[in-house]
């Protein structure tokens, strides 16, 4: 019977800026992985903040710079935000609903698979968290690598 190992980490990032923020974690999480000593298995990685999300891209500053454009233009903050309309749930007033979108879009996780103790990603590919809330309070990654 093989039996998997899961090792989890949290990593803490605060960002420099209120604008939209890119930041590569791809080195913390190949060094998870060396550091878990397990051969073959995936990484998961997750933000726990309804206004950040992960996604792989190129990240180089042109690629950073489209990303930040087409965020904006697919879901731009018109000060019209439906989803607080009658909800007094987190004591939002509408603020940051477009923030809620974008992260929806691209989500908050992802897998990646790792062989021979490395991580397979594709030549230019990069592991981004993406930071879309105003304030400059710290974010959790949290990264569970399950593997043998």
């Amino acid at each position: 019977m093989i039996r998997m190992k899961i090792k989890t980490t949290v990593l803490h990032y605060t960002k420099p800026t209120s604008d939209v923020f890119l930041t590569d974690v791809t080195r913390q999480t190949e060094h998870l992985i060396v550091d878990s000593k397990m051969e073959d298995g995936i990484a998961i990685i997750h933000t726990d903040h309804q206004n950040c999300c992960i996604t792989t891209m190129e990240y180089e500053p042109g690629s950073i710079h489209d990303m930040q454009e087409a965020l904006k233009k697919l879901n731009p903050h018109n000060g019209h935000n439906g989803h607080h309309e009658g909800n007094s749930g987190n004591g939002a007033n509408g603020n940051g609903t477009h923030q809620d979108v974008r992260t929806t879009l691209i989500g908050t996780s992802i897998t990646v698979p790792f062989k021979d103790n490395r991580e397979l990603l594709g030549k230019w590919q990069k592991v981004v968290l993406v930071d879309f809330d105003a304030s400059k309070e710290e974010k959790r990654v949290i990264v569970q690598v399950i593997g043998e």
